[in-house]
């Protein structure tokens, strides 16, 4: 028997792993499992008890004959005298007993579920709620280089088939434990050689389970893969669905979603062929069992070794026996299973990010806002140099436009300010330190960004203004508002500043999505501002609406704008040309005397603010 579970053990050693990782997740709910564990024990009590009313129906109602087995004698059962009980009154009380046996089990089963459907959803609701955490601190570069739907796959549907490993097979595998040794100590008791003859078909179990389960985990892992795949293709598709329809386009999309439909449908099948592989097998095992014991038992009934219902009751036990048998060779496959999706999260939460704050990092005092880059080389992890060896420095208040081809290393030059990415070579400074000498936070809360594709999130106007300062009272939410000219267009909309936008700003234009997210950074007052194209996708108008909002909001900041294109009202002080990665060009302006006249009332503001 301790041979079955070794083997079945050895079968899926990561499933131990997957659970010791994830074990603090349980530890707070350990008595919540005593007591399921509790009721459990109590279930598999009424299973020991179950076959009797048969035995008593049998050989003492219905008038067989008691045999010769040393646990009855005569008109006795267990020291009872049921000889002056009338045949009405046995089966009566058997059928009562059968039904307070079953209402016990049953309220021992109600309770158990409840218990561990409680610990399960809590235990999934905290994994869940660490694994995004989690995503939210990895890098840019690591979301870029992966399948989002694979990563959204593994933040619900894995998560939910993990807790079948941590809690529910956990649980499972200790209550059939014990209806098997409860059931195991009876029938060595009623009958020792027909019990040994039922554990015949331990060892081919343990074979079977361990043989299949090492290649249903590798199988499920497979599946899970091509799911993600699915689920990104889907997505990818749905996000992009007007330009698919506009160019008919639809149809080539359909044909490579259905390819790796059918991929994922056809290592889903392989999975669940090794399941019912394993299923029947244990059928055909334990059929072979019933088949041998019931040789052995007719004859130990021909031999006046055992009553007639007691063969009845040793065949009820050897079903009851049989049953947690094949529930703990089917565990090893439910675990193996759980185990490669838990794999899948434990990959993910053991990925360091990459950006982290240093040792030594202290939080980055006010900055004044002057940037300087120094001898920056960017190689990206694939080959590919983005920068080499560039250096200058823009002073406080400036604004410095960033321009070049297409692949010149704009975007990978204002990313290095917030430290989305860090360089290779070389040193980011702001106001002559390097910016890897701060916290990720605290330097991060004095950048501010606007990008070419002003994703909002599907909360109101308000909300996504004050995303990054969730603090904001409604009226600096309105002043920001103002300031990037959002309340120009926030009167049309149903509820104003309190209209939901829809799934990335949807219910919005692309120059209105813009001046929302010029509002988010007028509204978090940092003293730099990095806008990374802009102006990419705007027409003539928003164009002109965006760099009048700019002007309001970066008067008296230091600003960082990649543009291709040509910037009239917006004059800079620094222009900076990059080609191949490399500093092609940098020429100096006067300051407008708009962005002057502003700079001194602007901070004697911010000064004055509590």
């Amino acid at each position: 028997m301790l041979s079955m579970f070794r083997r079945i053990a050895s079968a899926f050693p990561r499933a131990e792993r997957v659970r010791r990782y994830f074990l603090p997740y349980v530890r707070p709910h350990l008595w919540e499992l005593a007591g399921a564990l509790v009721l459990g024990a109590l279930v598999a009590l009424t299973e020991v008890l179950r076959p009797w009313p048969l035995q008593v129906v049998f050989d003492f109602a219905l008038g067989g004959r008691p045999g010769h087995h040393p646990h009855h004698h005569g008109q006795e059962l267990f020291g009872l005298k049921l000889s002056s009980l009338s045949p009405v009154t046995l089966v009566g009380g058997a059928a009562a007993a059968i039904v307070l046996i079953s209402a016990v089990g049953g309220f021992g089963a109600f309770g158990q579920t409840v218990m561990l459907s409680n610990v399960g959803q809590r235990v999934v609701a905290r994994i869940r709620r660490d694994l995004f955490r989690h995503l939210m601190r990895l890098p840019v570069s690591f979301h870029t280089g992966r399948e989002h739907g694979d990563t959204l796959l593994r933040l619900t549907g894995d998560i939910v088939l993990l807790r079948e490993l941590l809690v529910g097979g956990l649980l499972d595998g200790c209550a059939a434990l014990l209806t098997l040794v409860g059931t195991l100590g009876v029938m060595l008791w009623l009958e020792p050689r027909l019990t040994l003859a039922s554990l015949a078909i331990v060892p081919p179990v343990a074979i079977a389970s361990a043989g299949l389960s090492e290649r249903i985990r590798r199988s499920v892992q497979r599946t899970r893969a091509k799911e993600g795949n699915v689920a990104s293709r889907a997505g990818e598709a749905l996000s992009a669905i007007a330009v698919l329809q506009a160019f008919g386009a639809t149809g080539k999309v359909t044909e490579r979603f259905e390819r790796e439909n059918r991929s994922g449908l056809r290592s889903g099948l392989k999975a669940s062929r090794l399941e019912a592989v394993l299923a029947r097998s244990l059928d055909l095992v334990t059929s072979a069992g019933v088949g041998v014991t019931l040789a052995l038992g007719a004859w130990s009934v021909r031999t006046g070794r055992l009553s007639p219902g007691g063969l009845l009751v040793f065949f009820a036990y050897q079903r009851t026996l049989y049953r947690p048998i094949r529930q703990i060779a089917r565990l090893a496959a439910r675990s193996a299973k759980s185990a490669a999706c838990g794999e899948r999260i434990v990959e993910i939460l053991e990925t360091e990010p990459a950006i982290a704050d240093r040792p030594d990092a202290v939080p980055c005092p006010p900055l004044a806002g002057e940037i300087g880059f120094e001898n920056v080389s960017m190689r990206y992890p694939r080959g590919d140099q983005a920068l080499s060896e560039v250096s200058f420095s823009i002073p406080a208040g400036c604004t410095a436009v960033i321009r070049g081809e297409s692949g010149a290393g704009k975007t990978t030059l204002v990313s290095l300010m917030p430290r989305l990415i860090d360089p290779t070579g070389g040193r980011v400074l702001v106001d002559g330190r390097d910016v890897r000498d701060f916290t990720l936070e605290s330097l991060r809360a004095q950048v501010a960004m606007v990008f070419q594709e002003s994703v909002l999130l599907g909360f109101s106007v308000r909300e996504n203004i004050a995303l990054g300062v969730p603090e904001a009272s409604a009226e600096e939410v309105e002043q920001a508002a103002w300031r990037a000219g959002v309340m120009r267009f926030a009167g049309e909309l149903p509820n104003g500043l309190d209209t939901v936008v829809g799934e990335r700003g949807a219910l919005l234009s692309g120059g209105q999505r813009q001046r929302v997210a010029l509002a988010r950074a007028a509204l978090r007052r940092s003293p730099i501002l990095v806008l990374d194209e802009p102006f990419a996708h705007l027409d003539e108008t928003n164009r002109d609406h965006v760099i009048k909002a700019l002007r309001e909001v970066s008067a008296g900041r230091t600003v960082l704008l990649v543009t291709h294109r040509d910037t009239p009202g917006l004059e800079p002080d620094l222009e900076i040309e990059l080609s191949g990665g490399r500093l092609a060009g940098l020429r100096e302006h006067p300051a407008p005397a708009w962005r002057v006249a502003r700079v001194v009332p602007r901070r004697a503001l911010e000064e004055a603010a509590p």
